[in-house]
């Protein structure tokens, strides 16, 4: 997966972020440019983390939308559910993973 993320995210990123993936047990899905978001952040059915890019994204704002897809994992994680999706708590584990 790391030769393919390669394409997709600037050179230096790519080792942290394919760890960060493997940490979290993301199934990350680079699909079709959507118009309305660049990323998506899902728990499936199956409660594995589902992520989703837009393979249309330069590489820089491919990193920090799949940063802020991880933020989303990793805070609803931390702090539950129910909090804000772009919370105190969100914003605080977004600004720690970059």
């Amino acid at each position: 997966m790391s030769d393919t993320l390669t394409k997709y995210l600037p050179d230096h990123a790519v080792k942290p972020v394919f760890e960060l993936i493997v940490a979290h047990g993301v199934h990350l899905k680079i699909v079709n440019e959507r118009a309305t978001r660049h990323g998506d952040y899902r728990k499936g059915l199956s409660g594995k983390h589902e992520i989703t890019v837009n393979g249309s994204l330069n590489k820089y704002r491919f990193l920090i939308t799949l940063i802020h897809e991880i933020a989303h994992l990793v805070a609803f994680e931390k702090f539950g559910r129910n909090i804000k999706p772009h919370g105190n708590e969100w914003k605080y584990v977004f600004q720690q993973l970059m």
